[in-house]
């Protein structure tokens, strides 16, 4: 790992654990320090350009076949126009010639029948607009740290920001390397249910996470999180330093409380929510020895475990 990998690494780090460790300590202001986060224009900027640096001269360089963008990129067109949209528009058709009533709204059925030729995607946390380079996406990009102009800054749990950021308007939703900055669990489902309005009926979300020697049994619970609130997963997928989850937005929502919001919150939870730093009393716990090439750990910014 060159040295200049390892000081743009630890800026990013640093920024991840100044946050956690300020909603720890006052985890009944999470509001006001986030509000507070993303108004750190000068710290928002330093983190973008770190975190382009990372994704454009290092990740790129040491990156082996499919990457976290060739994923997106692929998942989204082999949905599109590929057996998984094929074979909504049978049924879709079926549906109409059986006359069965159907949840899907009548301008994504005439959607889904024309053929979406270029799915229109919002790349939460995007950077620098690196699914720009697609021409057959429609994408917009958004970011509390826009590292590139064609990157609009925009807090995704602020929700719905007509007429930019619309209900019922995208296609595909994409998180990638998102959802792990959020500091608490409740944030993290927030922005699911945010991407679940946003999304068209049968849409796409596409979540991309790193792997971690902490990350237990994540994608289990997260599945299980995302399916209470109306998602279905389509597909996962282990690349190099990442887990890759793919999940359709259903239709039919089931009807939940405050209390069921806060039980699936808490499949959102990750070991870091708790462990800060290395100087952290949270730290002091047994943990099993496990053989791992700590260099793959350590070329993602959110691995500080």
């Amino acid at each position: 790992m060159s040295s200049e990998h390892v000081i743009l690494a630890n800026s990013i780090k640093k920024v991840h654990q100044q946050l956690r460790r300020d909603v720890n300590q006052t985890p009944e202001a999470i509001e006001s320090i986030w509000n507070a986060h993303v108004s750190n224009i000068d710290t928002l900027n330093n983190y973008a350009q770190s975190m382009r640096q990372l994704a454009e001269h290092h990740w790129a360089e040491k990156s082996h076949g499919q990457t976290r963008l060739t994923w997106c990129y692929e998942t989204i067109k082999n949905y599109f126009h590929g057996d998984e949209i094929s074979g909504l528009q049978r049924k879709c058709a079926r549906d109409q010639r059986k006359q069965i009533k159907t949840d899907i709204c009548s301008n994504c059925q005439i959607k889904i029948q024309q053929r979406i030729d270029k799915p229109r995607v919002l790349d939460v946390g995007s950077c620098y607009n690196a699914f720009s380079s697609f021409n057959d996406l429609e994408t917009i990009a958004i970011d509390i740290a826009p590292a590139d102009e064609s990157v609009h800054r925009i807090d995704i749990l602020r929700g719905p920001q007509p007429p930019l950021i619309s209900i019922h308007s995208f296609d595909t939703i994409i998180f990638s390397l998102v959802l792990d900055y959020l500091p608490t669990c409740h944030q993290r489902l927030s922005a699911c249910r945010i991407a679940h309005e946003l999304l068209t009926c049968l849409g796409l979300l596409l979540i991309v996470e790193p792997d971690s020697s902490l990350r237990g049994n994540r994608e289990k619970s997260w599945r299980q999180a995302l399916e209470q609130i109306g998602f279905g997963l389509v597909s996962y997928v282990k690349v190099m330093n990442l887990h890759c989850m793919a999940f359709r937005k259903l239709i039919t929502l089931p009807i939940m409380t405050e209390n069921d919001l806060e039980q699936i919150s808490q499949l959102f939870n990750i070991p870091q929510d708790t462990i800060i730093d290395d100087d952290d009393e949270s730290l002091n716990i047994e943990q099993k020895p496990i053989v791992i090439d700590q260099e793959l750990f350590n070329e993602l910014p959110f691995s500080f475990d």
